[in-house]
């Protein structure tokens, strides 16, 4: 449901969040997956990886580039 596993079971890193209204509903708001593919230029967690916060906050940031499976 949240694209955590592909149709074999096997299961990839994923990052959900969730929040719960006054009336006890809960909601997803957002989900994202590491994983770089050829069809994917930007990883889905950055945010979480202080490397990439650092260098946004440099002079001429990450301009164009995103992080590759080979260069």
């Amino acid at each position: 449901m949240l694209g955590s596993e592909d149709e074999a079971g096997n299961q990839d890193s994923t990052i959900s969040v969730f929040t719960k209204d006054p009336d006890g509903t809960i909601r997803h708001q957002y989900s994202t997956r590491p994983r770089m593919d050829a069809d994917i230029d930007q990883r889905g967690i950055d945010l979480l990886s202080p490397v990439w916060n650092l260098l946004d906050l440099t002079p001429q940031g990450r301009d164009d580039w995103y992080p590759g499976l080979d260069y």
